[in-house]
């Protein structure tokens, strides 16, 4: 099934006023962390940093389709695909940080200074899991088959 450009268009303004709804919330997110200490514990601190990759996210969603109108091999369509590989699976990540930080914290009776120390392996793992391989990706191209990151529309259509 084909969709018509009005879907095209229709989908693209769906996705931009979800993307800025969930940037709004993200923003709430950021600036309670950052100016209420009592925010300061674990989950809240994992959530914050979860954030930042729902942030590339929405920011590639915001994009739409302007990145493949620019062209297959341009700029913003390598950006944004980069994107896209780099923030789309952050999420399953830091929702295994959370619930490892759960099960050391019930029953190992980790204390929030224990679990702190945690936060650099998961920023690594979860974000350091993910950037390799987008970055590696966003600079392969070879003469047969040109360059890996290319137009795609990331979509469930329901019949």
């Amino acid at each position: 099934m084909h969709l018509t450009q009005t879907q095209v268009n229709a989908l693209s303004i769906t996705e931009r006023i979800v993307s800025v709804l969930s940037i709004i919330g993200i923003l709430f997110i950021l600036l309670t962390f950052y100016f209420l200490r009592s925010f300061h514990k674990p989950i809240n601190r994992l959530i914050f940093f979860a954030s930042f990759g729902n942030l590339g996210m929405n920011i590639a969603c915001l994009i739409a389709e302007n990145g493949i109108a620019h062209g297959p091999t341009s700029p913003l369509c390598t950006f944004q695909a980069f994107l896209i590989q780099m923030f789309l699976g952050v999420d399953a990540f830091w929702a295994c940080c959370m619930a490892w930080n759960v099960y050391l914290a019930f029953f190992h009776k980790y204390t929030a200074r224990q679990l702190r120390t945690l936060d650099k392996w998961y920023l690594l793992g979860c974000y350091g899991a993910s950037c390799a391989p987008a970055l590696t990706l966003a600079f392969i191209d070879t003469r047969d088959r040109g360059r890996v990151y290319g137009p795609a529309i990331v979509t469930l259509v329901l019949d």
